[in-house]
C-alpha cells in the first residue's frame, strides 16, 4: 500500500491533494495521527478536507489517535504520579546553561499512531509482520535536511516534494517526483483556489517562534492560559527525574513573563523528525 503520513500542515496536505487529483501517485490512505492538542483552526481545516475528499472522490483519511498529549502532560507532572510525557522542553541548569529535552512525543503521539492504524488497514495480527509499503512524507527541498533513511526493513520512504525514496541505507533519485519549496507549495494552492492550511502543531509546541506566541496570547488567549498552566507545572518536573528546570520558551523565563520581541524563527525545521508542522 502507499500511505501518506498526513500532518495536516502546508507540505503534507499538498501531497494529499496533488495525489487526489493525480498529480502524483494515487495514494491507498492518508492518516493523521491527532495528538488532540491542536490549535481550532487546524481541525476546522480536517473537517474541510474530510468534505472535500467526500465531494471529490479523494485518497481516503484516517484519523488516529485516542490521546490528548495536553492532558497527559498536566496529568504526568501533578501530585498523582503520572509518567512524565517528554516534550522538547528547554532546560536551565544552575550555571544557566540552556538546554532542550529529548522528546518522546513525536514517537508517541505521531510515528507509532500512524504505525498502528497501517496495521489495522492491513489487518494484521498481533506481532505479524508489516508488509513492503510505500510511506509518503511531507517535506519540501528547503528543509531537505530532514529527510531520513527509512528506519524500518518493511517501509520505503518517499518526500515527493523533493524528489527521492529512501530505503534503511539508501536514497534514491525519483525523477517523476517534483522540487518544491514552501514557496512553490503557496503558489500551487493560490493557482487552483484552494484554501492554505494554516501551521499544524501542539499550542504549546516549544519550537514555536515568539510572533506566534505573541498571536496566541492577544488572539486565542485560553489557548495561551493552557500553555501557561503547563510551563508552570513543567518546573516542578525534577521529582519525575529531570534535574533541572524546564521551560516552553527558549529564554527559559516562564512563559507569561516573557517579552515576546516578535522573533519569526520557527524551530520545527531544525529540531523536528519530519511529522509535526508539515
Amino acid at each position: 500500500m502507499k500511505i501518506l503520513s498526513l500532518g495536516m500542515g502546508l507540505q503534507s496536505t499538498l501531497i494529499y491533494l496533488m495525489s487526489s487529483l493525480g498529480e502524483l501517485p494515487r495514494l491507498d490512505y492518508a492518516v493523521f495521527a491527532d495528538p488532540g492538542s491542536e490549535m481550532p483552526e487546524t481541525y476546522a481545516y480536517l473537517n474541510w478536507l474530510i468534505s472535500w475528499q467526500k465531494s471529490n472522490n479523494g485518497v481516503p483519511i484516517v484519523v488516529t489517535g485516542k490521546k490528548s498529549l495536553y492532558n497527559d502532560l498536566i496529568n504526568g507532572t501533578n501530585s498523582t504520579g503520572g509518567r512524565f510525557a517528554s516534550i522538547p522542553c528547554f532546560t536551565k541548569s544552575a550555571n544557566g546553561e540552556i538546554g532542550i529535552l529529548r522528546r518522546q512525543c513525536t514517537k508517541e503521539y505521531k510515528i507509532d499512531e500512524v504505525n498502528k492504524s497501517i496495521r489495522a488497514l492491513y489487518g494484521l495480527k498481533k506481532f505479524a509482520r508489516f508488509p513492503k509499503t510505500d510511506l509518503y512524507m511531507g517535506i519540501t527541498i528547503d528543509e531537505i535536511t530532514r529527510m531520513n533513511y527509512s528506519k524500518s526493513n518493511w517501509a520505503t520512504v518517499f518526500y515527493p516534494l523533493c524528489g527521492y525514496s529512501a530505503t534503511k541505507n539508501k536514497l534514491n533519485k525519483v525523477y517523476s517526483f517534483y522540487s518544491y519549496n514552501r514557496g512553490d507549495c503557496f503558489r500551487w494552492y493560490n493557482k487552483r483556489h484552494l484554501p492554505i492550511p494554516p501551521k499544524s502543531a501542539c499550542f504549546f509546541c516549544p519550537f514555536q517562534s515568539d510572533s506566534r506566541w505573541q498571536s496566541m496570547k492577544v488572539n486565542q488567549p485560553e489557548f495561551f492560559q493552557l500553555a501557561v498552566k503547563l510551563d508552570y507545572l513543567i518546573r516542578d518536573s525534577r521529582s519525575k527525574g529531570c534535574k533541572e528546570q524546564l521551560f516552553l520558551h527558549r529564554s527559559c523565563v516562564p512563559l507569561d513573563e516573557v517579552n515576546f520581541t516578535g522573533n519569526k524563527l520557527d524551530l520545527f525545521s531544525n529540531e523536528c523528525s519530519g511529522n509535526c508542522g508539515l
